[in-house]
């Protein structure tokens, strides 16, 4: 069978327990953040498909898609006026009017952004320049200086390497002007390069909104409209489907619908779904729960279940029927950290371990080395610098009795001089002499400065080894009891952290301690995580072992 000509099994309709497959084809999925399972849905299609999928991680605390493997970002710069005049109207956030005749004289023979904006700056020292052009110049440099830096000093991938399965680009540490730019460039790699290939766009009212340009927009369209042929598919993720250019949505012949709770959502998700594909009924809509989506293409409105990548076909059917919850399915089990490298990463290893052994044999040869000129010394101090014992004093305390058997000193006779001996350092020429007798650390310290001059570098080598030291300076936060933020550091302080949490068991307990205010707990546990209180487990956010903790009651 053809891949165009494939379905890809969803899940299991609602009450009957029957399969539901939907044919593969570009698709476009709504349904409230957290309470829907978007994401879940998304990653079970994907693994079912067998077809290779690329998605992006646009904000912090956003659900990753469960086994994807992590990709660096590619981008490929272009200089054509479309594409500057796309890339303010994203950072505007509105449609250009005006500006565009100065944006193409800008553009005019540049092969970079950083070109365009050095034509910018010329403009605006030229003083002929004044007045509107001067203005719009000034505009043109300050959206380029947010979008210029950023290309310069980001580590880009030459190339979108894709492996199989889901792979993730992660773009939370980038502005919303790169992150457009990032997206653009690959789907038009996918468009120019691969066959059988899914992109997965988030937040797609943003990036590829109604009523003006933006870079991703474009290229999503081109690949609507031309990667068919080669089995390439736009996948549209959205909690706000009325945002999204309808020039795209009518090119999207499957869409998966998943609860929306606001009357007016519901009504402009109903309205935006082209002609010819059936529409459930708004109770329909506003009544699904957790995993449950109305699967709408052709003349099917069917309402699904849809399984997730890691849950077993029993298991799926038995919650579709009404068995059990979906919320009693737990998390997915741990992923295993992937072990296969590419070919440049394999290569770069290999030089890192050579480097490694290199550098073992090295400090093997010096230690060797080292114990060898020891030894020496020591045999050298025992044979030519120790006196002969026929050569003792007689008359010392603590020299042997005639008999030839050593006399245990009194108690006035205790040799409290060795301590003092024990500090003494032997500097210069003084280190070079052995010293006679018994003086262990004196005799140590003149091997380490006969050392010091005879092998110079080994011990140099030794020493100028780098050394990396890490301050760490825990942030403090002072947090009101009665806001979300104080609330979560109170639960911090209770122990209820001291075992990873989700975002939904937390709202719970909060809810059960009375906070009524709304329901922001994953992106302030995401807050608490990156000011070092909470770290991100699979089982959601745990606390930091061993923190300070300080609760002053108000006055």
């Amino acid at each position: 069978m053809r891949v165009a000509d494939r379905s890809i099994t969803l899940g299991y309709a609602v009450a009957s327990g029957g399969v539901v497959a939907i044919p593969v084809r570009h698709l476009v999925i709504c349904g409230q953040t957290q309470e829907s399972g978007k994401t879940t849905c998304l990653e079970g299609l994907i693994a079912r498909s067998t077809l290779r999928a690329v998605t992006f991680i646009t904000k912090r605390g956003e659900s990753a898609f469960y086994g994807a493997a992590r990709i660096e970002p590619y981008f490929r710069e272009q200089a054509d006026w479309q594409y500057v005049a796309a890339i303010l109207e994203a950072s505007r956030g509105e449609k250009l009017k005006m500006e565009r005749a100065w944006i193409i004289r800008a553009s005019k023979g540049a092969q970079s952004l950083a070109d365009v904006q050095r034509n910018v700056r010329k403009a605006l020292v030229d003083p002929k320049v004044r007045g509107m052009s001067a203005d719009m110049y000034l505009q043109l440099d300050a959206y380029l200086d947010i979008v210029v830096p950023q290309i310069a000093k980001t580590r880009w991938a030459p190339a979108l390497k894709l492996r199989p399965g889901v792979n993730a680009v992660d773009l939370t540490t980038l502005p919303d002007e790169m992150q457009h730019l990032v997206i653009k460039s690959s789907l038009n790699w996918v468009l120019e390069r691969e066959e059988n290939t899914i992109v997965v766009i988030p937040e797609a009212w943003k990036f590829c909104p109604e009523g003006r340009g933006t870079p991703v927009k474009l290229s999503a369209l081109a690949l609507i409209r031309q990667g068919a042929a080669l089995k390439n598919y736009v996948w549209l993720d959205s909690q706000d489907i009325g945002g999204i250019d309808k020039a795209m949505l009518r090119s999207v012949p499957v869409w998966l619908l998943g609860v929306q709770r606001e009357s007016n959502e519901i009504k402009r998700t109903l309205n935006n779904i082209p002609a010819g594909i059936a529409k459930p009924s708004k109770a329909a809509i506003a009544t699904l729960e957790l995993g449950q989506f109305i699967a709408c293409w052709g003349t099917h409105a069917i309402k699904t279940y849809a399984q997730p990548s890691w849950l077993d076909e029993n298991t799926a059917r038995l919650i579709a029927t009404g068995g059990m919850h979906a919320r009693d399915v737990g998390l997915p089990p741990r992923v295993k950290e992937r072990t296969t490298v590419d070919a440049d990463e394999a290569a770069r290893l290999r030089s890192e371990n050579q480097k490694l052994r290199d550098e073992n044999t090295i400090f093997a040869q010096v230690n060797i080395e080292l114990k060898r000129r020891i030894v020496a010394l020591e045999e050298k101090g025992n044979h030519a610098d120790q006196p002969h014992r026929s050569e003792l004093p007689k008359n010392r305390k603590d020299a042997a009795s005639d008999s030839g058997t050593p006399r245990r000193p009194t108690s006035d006779e205790q040799p409290t001089d060795r301590v003092e001996r024990r500090d003494h350092r032997p500097t210069g020429d003084a280190a070079r002499a052995v010293p006679p007798g018994d003086d262990t650390e004196a005799l140590y310290q003149a091997f380490k400065a006969r050392l010091i001059e005879d092998a110079p570098a080994l011990l140099r080598l030794l020493t100028e080894r780098s050394e990396l030291t890490v301050e760490v300076k825990r942030a403090q936060v002072t947090l009101d009891g009665t806001s979300l933020a104080g609330r979560l550091a109170q639960l911090i302080a209770d122990g209820w952290f001291d075992e990873p949490r989700g975002g939904t068991t937390t709202w719970a307990e909060l809810q059960r301690r009375g906070f009524t205010g709304a329901n922001n707990t994953n992106r302030e546990m995401a807050r608490l995580a990156e000011k070092g209180f909470l770290t991100k487990e699979d089982g959601g956010y745990q606390a930091v072992r061993n923190m300070k903790i300080n609760i002053v009651e108000a006055a």
